[in-house]
């Protein structure tokens, strides 16, 4: 992964490779924009992942208990090592979430994902019987997953997107760049771009 010390000009994300790929090019695509503005919706989307029931539920609390979004809906059917045992990952959020204080009928269970793109799929189905009415979505994943989220639920939900990257861990905005493991983290990030836009999961786009 090459340095650049200027933005140069723009490109396709499909164009990104292990040789072209600089830390401009990742913070653009990773973290550029991304920050929650503060705005309200309608459901919080919560995606699965092992570690979801340490970070991305609190703040996921947060938000509901500031009254940004009146339902939440958990995504992951993945059975993986939690900090609450090995279970579906959604079994560990709602955990987690009782202990931040969410009313359990407030959140509804998406329990067959796998991936990202069935995590938004499922929920879309969910949101589609449960709650119609939805015009926008407060998405909840951590930094560095954040715009693969944000351009599937753009192709997937066809609501309005509001991002709320979770911050932790060693591959945050300020962070990526100063270990191996963040670096290594960003860059398979930002290739997995490719895959998405090849299978038409997302939209190619220029940063």
């Amino acid at each position: 992964m090459r340095k650049s010390s200027g933005r140069g000009g723009m490109m396709k994300v499909s164009e990104i490779t292990k040789d072209n790929i600089s830390n401009e090019i990742v913070d653009r695509l990773l973290f550029e924009g991304l920050e929650y503005d503060g705005r309200a919706a309608d459901i919080i989307i919560v995606l699965g992942s092992r570690t979801a029931c340490n970070y991305r539920v609190p703040l996921a609390a947060e938000l509901f208990h500031k009254g940004k979004a009146p339902r939440l809906i958990f995504c992951g059917g993945k059975v993986q090592m939690t900090m609450l045992g090995e279970m579906a990952e959604y079994k560990a959020m709602l955990m987690a979430a009782e202990k931040c204080g969410i009313p359990r009928e407030r959140i509804y269970a998406e329990t067959r994902s796998q991936t990202t793109a069935e995590n938004l799929m499922f929920a879309r189905e969910i949101i589609e019987r449960e709650y119609p009415q939805c015009g926008s979505v407060i998405i909840v994943t951590t930094a560095y997953h954040m715009r693969r989220a944000q351009k599937l639920g753009e192709k997937i939900l066809r609501q309005e997107i509001i991002t709320c990257p979770a911050g932790r861990g060693s591959t945050q905005r300020g962070n990526w760049y100063k270990t191996e493991k963040g670096r290594m983290t960003a860059l398979d990030e930002c290739l997995k771009f490719g895959y998405y836009i090849r299978n038409g999961l997302i939209d190619d786009f220029e940063i």
